[in-house]
């Protein structure tokens, strides 16, 4: 632990999960415990902080795990955000149908 450093506290929301080893520079990657010691967050923690389902299994070290943990993009948010384009494209698409017009033939 390094001084001046905290972890995310139990009851609030979790400070963003770095995508590395450790929790420098600002205790991410930590949680701060009732008793007011600091540990690391577990990988399932992690993931669930990052929304992953709890049957997603992460393959490698704890350091490895964190790093693809951190690097993503919370599963919620990018199922949000991909359900937001797939409906723009099929309003598009439903416009570009009523607006075409049949050519005489």
């Amino acid at each position: 632990m390094y001084v001046g450093h905290s972890g995310s506290v139990l009851d609030e929301p979790s400070k963003t999960i770095k995508a590395g080893a450790h929790g420098v520079p600002g205790g991410e990657n930590m949680l701060t415990l009732d008793d007011g010691s600091i540990r690391y967050y577990t990988v399932r923690e992690s993931a669930r902080v990052q929304t992953f389902p709890d049957k997603y299994i992460f393959h490698g070290s704890w350091t490895e795990s964190m790093r693809q943990i951190g690097d993503a993009v919370p599963v919620k948010l990018a199922n949000i955000i991909g359900e937001s384009v797939a409906s723009q494209i099929r309003r598009i698409k439903d416009d570009e149908t009523k607006h075409k017009t049949v050519q005489p033939a």
